[in-house]
Order: C-alpha cells, then structure tokens, then sequence
C-alpha cells in the first residue's frame, strides 16, 4: 500500500534523525539542558559533567547554563540559607516503536504501538557545607523579621559537591486534547523509571517529580495547536489549495508512531 492511498500528502521523521537533531540542539543551546545556581555556573570545577558546545554560543553570548536561585534550607529564616547545586542532562534519546535503539527495563517493557519511549541520563550534585561555614553565618533575632518591612535577604552558602547520575526511561504516546480552548496535539507520559534507586519509596517519589516536569514541559513547550497543520495558500489565481490532517476514517492514527518513524498525514482540497 502507497502511504498516499488514504490522503494526499505524507511526511516522515526517523528517529535516527531526531536523534541528531536533539543532539545539534544539545551542543547549540546547551542552556536548555544544564541548570546550575550561579557559582557553579561560573566555575568549571564545580560542574559534574564538562558540558560540549559550538563555538558559536560563546561568540554570540549565550549561556552555557540556566541559572537558578539556590535552594532554600526549610525551617531557616533568620537569616535563610540557600544552598547551592546543578543538574545536568547528559544524554537524550529518542525511540519510536518498535523499541530498538536502547533496552527499557522490565517495568515499562514491551514498548506498546503508537508509542515511544525517552533514555536520559540525568547527573546533579547539591553543596554540602561544612560546619566552618555554617558557624560563620550570623544568627538574627527573632524580632528582625518584624522590624523589617523588606525580607531579610537570604545567605547563599558554599560547598563541596558531591555528584551522582541517574538513568531515567519515560514512555509516551501522542494524543488530541484541549488546551486554552485549541485543540493540540500532546505528548502524554505513560511511564517513568529510574534505574536502581533504594528504598522504593524514594524512587517513587523521583519519578513522581520527573513525571511532573516531562508532563509539564510537553504541555507547556511542545504542545502544538493542530490549527498549525491548517495551511491555505493561493494557486496561481485559480483557487485556494487548503493542507489538513487526515481524520480517522480513513487513517486510524495521525500522527503515527511505527517503523521507527512519527509519520504525518495530510488532506488537501482545492477551492
């Protein structure tokens, strides 16, 4: 079968070339995958990983992390301390169905159809001060707090970083769904797993964080209206040529994830 049997236009994106791609992106906005509290940001020393970069991130300014305020200590406030830290993701692999260019683990495996399945391999570190430092910090009254209409600025504390890795695996699936009133086309996380966490109960809570922040940023990021796949151009002064989504009937799944390929599929008409 022709893939235009049921619709007039195909396109196709292997995984091989989101892979590369999401490599590019890695070595040209490496901000996007590296966040640190500003010391560490600064100071190679300090990262858990050396991150790779163009030439052209530092000729055109642009940063090598994304910078975030340190960690607040809970229960501290006068004054508060915040601790430094970084994460960074070092590797990013993309997998459409069937699974074949990385092994899942026996709790998110047989990848399903229609699905895919993300590998990444996440590194951080959080400052740990040593009691030298923590006995510099001057302890405020009680009253401070009061007396101040401002808020008593926080203390950024210094430390060593001891780095760790995690090997996280998320699969998903695409769907249509609402958001802000426009139909989008989603990615929804099906599954998160981490790779040898004790006791089970921390690892649940991990995945229950990294399961927030995948979801989020599809939603946020990546969620595309499906009026961007709506396109309508002139011909020649003829008539008006109008590009849409293929609709179920006749093409069960649109877009398509199998063959190792997102496969899209397209109507278009001619007034």
């Amino acid at each position: 079968m022709a893939f235009t049997d049921h619709c007039d236009l195909y396109a196709a994106v292997h995984e091989e070339g989101a892979n590369r791609l999401i490599q590019h992106l890695m070595l040209q906005r490496p901000s996007m995958f590296n966040y640190a509290t500003a010391d560490v940001a600064a100071n190679k020393e300090l990262w858990c990983e050396q991150v790779k970069f163009t030439d052209d991130v530092p000729k055109y300014g642009n940063p090598i992390f994304t910078v975030l305020p340190p960690l607040p200590v809970i229960g501290v406030d006068s004054p508060p301390v915040g601790l430094s830290y970084c994460v960074q993701l070092q590797k990013f692999e993309l997998d459409f169905h069937p699974n074949n260019i990385f092994g899942l683990p026996p709790e998110l495996d047989p990848l399903k159809e229609q699905h895919f399945a993300l590998h990444f391999l996440v590194c951080g570190a959080l400052a740990c001060p040593d009691d030298r430092v923590l006995e510099q910090i001057p302890v405020l009254p009680p009253e401070t707090n009061k007396e101040r209409p401002e808020k008593v600025p926080p203390v950024h504390v210094p430390g060593k970083l001891q780095c760790f890795c995690l090997r996280v695996f998320v699969v998903g699936h695409f769907e249509r769904t609402f958001i802000l009133s426009k139909e989008t086309l989603l990615g929804k996380v099906d599954g998160v797993e981490i790779v040898d966490i004790k006791p089970g109960e921390l690892e649940n809570s991990i995945e229950c964080y990294i399961r927030t922040a995948v979801t989020m940023t599809l939603r946020q990021k990546l969620a595309i209206p499906l009026a961007t796949f709506f396109v309508s151009f002139p011909l020649f002064g003829m008539g008006t040529v109008i590009l849409t989504p293929t609709t179920n009937p006749p093409i069960p799944n649109n877009p398509a994830i199998e063959e190792d390929q997102l496969k899209a599929f397209i109507t278009m008409t001619v007034i």
